[in-house]
């Protein structure tokens, strides 16, 4: 009887470590199974970490632990798919028997490592057809998991690049932090809107191509930037605020930056996708109960030649907007632990602030100006 349960937990823990692979490395639409080995690990050392890094309190030194954690996440990964097939296959043999040699689980453990690393010393052999054909399968296993392994990585570490040569060219010409009213009046020098479509439609690829990368390969969302200040997250709502911005000026609707904003706010609600976004919520209704960090973008987007719409039917439009994307967009920093806002390419000669300072989320002012 106890044979039997040996076998049928071995299996049971091959054909999940399968399945939890394929749902990682090969299929293109993924389940939300909340108990996949990757998704638990993921969520587990993620949580550990940032536990841990939040007591860091220099700035270069927090970011260096953080960007250990995607790395050394996929070693973790990968061990634990390796370790739960070898202890899979040990439970069955040692639940079949007809291997000479093996006298018990240790003996099992022992014998299905070395068959499935294809060693092969040769010192416990199958006697029996089903261990033969067994070692056989096992054997194969081994080589398929460093196949997909060694196959999913140069598209992952692509996909990444891809993702961070797009934030060097977001730029305002200044060495401080980048805002949405900065990047706007920067790129937009005679206060024609059209001088920006192109600039979005760029950015529209790029979010949708964040968007498929990040389905395809959802660890990436945990990998950060290899640049001081910067990280895609917030470069994400950086762009969306931005096109927000050209969405109070008359006869933008509908433009460029209309559908960058669309892309974005699909990118975040994907992205957010069950998680519980009430408190955020709230802090944001308060908080648009002020108007006054609006109507300091209102009046530079006017001062500088804009044709913007009346104040109030701006502020609804603006607000109604935000709305949409404000609370997925802050969870997301919080969670990643980002950098707060997105810096300048000189920032490597000051100091940042201390994100931890400024306790919650931001008011939709703050992120707007």
């Amino acid at each position: 009887m106890l044979e039997i349960l040996a076998i049928v937990v071995g299996a049971s823990l091959v054909v999940s470590v399968f399945a939890d692979m394929l749902n990682t490395l090969v299929t293109t639409t993924r389940s939300s199974w909340r108990w996949w080995l990757t998704r638990v690990i993921y969520l587990q050392t993620w949580s550990l970490c940032r536990l841990v890094g939040r007591r860091i309190r220099d700035e270069r030194r927090r970011e260096r632990f953080f960007s250990l954690f995607a790395p050394l996440s996929l070693i973790v990964m990968l061990s634990a798919w390796v370790l739960q097939q070898i202890v899979g296959f040990a439970l069955v043999w040692w639940g079949f028997g007809g291997v000479d040699g093996v006298d018990g689980f240790v003996d099992a453990l022992y014998y299905s490592g070395i068959v499935y690393f294809t060693v092969g010393f040769g010192e416990v052999v199958p006697v029996d057809q089903i261990p033969r054909f067994g070692a056989v399968f096992e054997a194969f296993t081994g080589v398929l998991t460093t196949a997909l392994v060694i196959g999913y990585l140069p598209a992952l570490y692509s996909a990444y690049s891809e993702r961070e040569q797009k934030l060097l060219t977001l730029d305002d010409g200044t060495e401080e932090r980048i805002t949405p009213t900065s990047l706007v009046l920067s790129r937009c020098p005679d206060a024609d809107p059209r001088q920006l479509d192109a600039f979005f439609e760029d950015w529209e690829r790029w979010v949708a191509q964040v968007l498929e990368s990040h389905t395809t390969f959802p660890m990436l969302v945990v990998y950060r930037s290899q640049h001081r200040g910067q990280s895609w997250i917030t470069a994400l709502g950086l762009v969306a605020d931005a096109a927000l911005h050209l969405e109070l000026v008359r006869g933008e609707e509908g433009r460029a930056s209309t559908w960058t904003l669309r892309r974005s706010i699909r990118l975040l609600d994907s992205l957010t996708e069950g998680r519980d976004l009430s408190s955020y919520r709230a802090h944001f209704d308060k908080a648009y109960e002020d108007q006054s960090g609006f109507e300091t973008l209102y009046r530079a987007m006017d001062a500088h030649g804009f044709d913007m719409l009346p104040f109030d039917e701006a502020w609804e439009r603006s607000r109604e907007l935000r709305r949409r994307y404000d609370a997925q967009l802050e969870v997301l920093i919080d969670t990643l632990e980002a950098p707060r806002g997105f810096w300048g390419h000189s920032i490597g000669l000051r100091v940042l602030p201390d994100r931890h300072a400024v306790e919650g989320a931001r008011s939709p002012s703050d992120q707007l100006d």
